[in-house]
């Protein structure tokens, strides 16, 4: 049952990613909201959920997507195990640690994947994907982060909650 739920964490906001934000894109792009859930699920439930987390998610995003299989399943199973990492070396009640480690993982996530692409053949000049597409997701991502970290804490902790009690 906790399975349909995490698998509903990445389906809504990679329809909402898909579908909607392209409609509505900020400074020119979209916010990859699916790395913002897998780095805040990994802060909030460490290593192994959050690597698992991460290639579910990477899988999904890659079907959606189109692109090099692959790119996402790699890149949001290292941000999962990353974060989930740190899930035991940080205070989870301060807000600053997802906000930076969102920042860190775009940074992150973006370098690898313009690396891997220009591997296969991908040509943009680097100064120019760093100012039109890094900056601007960080800045995105940063803004973002905060509301969607407080609200999966809250519905977590509202599921296992449910899960104690036996609903």
């Amino acid at each position: 049952m906790l399975t349909w739920k995490i698998l509903g964490l990445i389906i809504i906001p990679l329809t909402l990613q898909t579908s909607v934000f392209p409609q509505i894109s900020y400074l020119g792009v979209v916010p990859n909201l699916v790395l913002l859930i897998t780095i805040c699920y990994g802060l909030l439930q460490g290593i192994n959920q959050g690597i698992y987390f991460g290639l579910i998610a990477g899988l999904c995003l890659d079907l959606a997507g189109g692109g090099i299989l692959g790119i996402n399943i790699l890149l949001l199973a290292a941000l999962g195990l990353a974060a989930g990492y740190l899930e035991r070396i940080v205070f989870k009640g301060n807000i600053l640690v997802p906000l930076l480690s969102v920042l860190a993982g775009t940074f992150f996530y973006e370098f690898f994947a313009y690396g891997i692409r220009s591997a296969f053949g991908w040509r943009m000049e680097f100064w120019s994907f760093f100012v039109s597409t890094v900056l601007p997701l960080c800045l995105s991502h940063f803004v973002l982060a905060g509301p969607v970290y407080l609200g999966m804490n809250k519905g977590l902790k509202f599921l296992r909650e449910k899960v104690k009690v036996g609903g």
